[in-house]
């Protein structure tokens, strides 16, 4: 059995190292792929030799090559020149290649028995397997036992307060500069979203700041009533937030808009997520990686030599939000949606009217062009959903539109890096639309950690202060 367990390792030791990004059920079905990979090499041992030890042995050298062979063309990889991933390829595996021939000439035609290095194999593999194994339990144990997950449990027990209970709608734009922030950097003055807002009647907050530059952070302290410590992961805190469990204990459905899958709601009932997998398998970073570290390598090299421009896929991210969020602002409440927008962020996809980007700009930061021209766009699409909202909601909603941090410039090399201060970087933008609060009592600088206190305390009775501002 050793050489089928064998060959679930590669994909229990990947999925360990990059499990808060990675669901279970990929790594099931990659498991499952790799057994059935291991089968059918099970059954083309016969034609080598008839006797069980040996076909073991002769299966694992086979699986050690092919599922090791990626990690030793990336270091080869530098030596074969300008070739195409084919010829590459066929130069690469010459050595390994027939070090796995040779080895298993020999194996066929050894007269030892093969008992006792098949027992050390299979030692060997039982450990790799138990230490990976335990792992995962350890994380999934964490995370099934840990205590945002009991407070969530007491939360949703909570009776529903008998006041009405509006919908709530919670935007996270990613890097959605301040526009006193992109005045100052860039000269650029659109009040027009700004405006729009107000004139719907949103208070739109000035000088609002966040205490992080990060996404992870940011959107765990908007749902956590800011109450988030630096050495806190941040993904569980956003799995299992305050905010959807408060909510959930007094009757609300929650619908989240994910834009990464570390980052999905627990307590989610209906869940909007485009899978970087529909993009194609090899865009998928869990799924890829495996293939990289593969006998099966050149697919995923021959893709990326002929698929260079993903801006399709960036830009059907961004626009199923806005196709998808009619039919869940017309469903019955009430409800707590939850969208992160991951843009104006990087890539640029978008021009101001929307129109395709040419694929060798959609990361560049030399232009500032390209940031505010996917910025407008962004602004307008959501000045229109904002008006959608209010006008085919059955009750008057809270809205809350916001960024998770500013504009940060590019950390990609060559790509135009500017210096951003930590402070330009966490001048955010915040609006909220409050149906019955009195916009001039909100302070003009309220930050987004403070976004859910108000809420709660505006429509739910109870009484948060509100934090100091980062």
């Amino acid at each position: 059995m050793y050489p089928f367990l064998f060959s679930l390792y590669p994909v229990l030791f990947l999925y360990l190292r990059n499990i808060r990004e990675v669901a279970l059920i990929q790594a099931l079905w990659a498991a499952a792929a790799s057994l059935g990979i291991a089968g059918a090499g099970w059954f083309l041992t016969r034609l080598f030799s008839g006797h069980h030890e040996k076909r073991a042995l002769i299966l694992f050298l086979f699986l050690l090559l092919f599922h090791f062979y990626g990690l030793y063309y990336a270091l080869v990889e530098g030596w074969l020149f300008e070739l195409t991933p084919i010829a590459a390829h066929a130069l690469a595996f010459t050595l390994p290649g027939a070090a796995w021939i040779f080895l298993t000439c020999r194996v066929c035609r050894s007269q030892r028995s093969m008992a006792a290095l098949g027992r050390a194999l299979s030692a060997a593999v039982l450990l790799l397997l138990a230490w990976n194994s335990a792992g995962i339990c350890i994380h999934h144990a964490r995370l099934f036992f840990s205590p945002q997950r009991v407070k969530q449990a007491q939360n949703q027990i909570l009776p529903a307060t008998p006041s009405a209970r509006p919908d709530i709608y919670c935007f996270v734009l990613d890097e959605f500069a301040a526009p006193e922030a992109l005045l100052n950097r860039f000269g650029y003055d659109n009040p027009d979203f700004a405006d729009g807002l107000r004139r719907m009647g949103f208070f739109v907050a000035e000088q609002s700041r966040s205490r992080f530059a990060l996404t992870e952070p940011a959107i765990a302290a908007i749902l956590n009533l800011g109450e988030t410590a630096g050495g806190e992961d941040p993904f569980l805190r956003v799995r299992r937030n305050f905010v959807a469990a408060f909510l959930k204990g007094r009757g609300y459905r929650v619908v989240d808009f994910a834009s990464q899958r570390s980052l999905f709601m627990d307590a989610a009932d209906r869940r909007h997520y485009y899978r970087l997998a529909r993009a194609s398998i090899f865009f998928d970073d869990f799924y890829r990686s495996l293939f990289e570290r593969s006998l099966l390598r050149l697919l995923p090299d021959h893709w990326r030599r002929r698929k260079t421009d993903l801006t399709r896929y960036y830009r059907e991210r961004i626009l199923r939000v806005f196709s998808e969020l009619p039919a869940e602002v017309k469903s019955p409440g009430p409800k707590f949606v939850f969208v992160h927008l991951f843009s104006p962020h990087e890539p640029f996809v978008f021009a101001a009217d929307g129109g395709p980007v040419a694929a060798g700009n959609i990361w560049n930061h030399a232009d500032p062009g390209y940031y505010l021209g996917q910025y407008a766009y962004i602004s307008r699409r959501m000045r229109e959903a904002a008006a959608m909202i209010l006008r085919d909601s059955p009750a008057p909603p809270v809205i809350l539109i916001q960024s998770d941090h500013g504009y940060r410039g590019s950390r990609r090399p060559g790509q135009g890096a500017r210096a951003i201060s930590p402070g330009e970087m966490r001048h955010v933008f915040n609006a909220l639309y409050l149906p019955g609060v009195v916009r001039a009592a909100i302070d003009r600088a309220l930050s987004p950690e403070n976004n859910f206190r108000l809420v709660f305390n505006s429509y739910f009775g109870t009484s948060y202060p509100l934090l100091r501002y980062p």
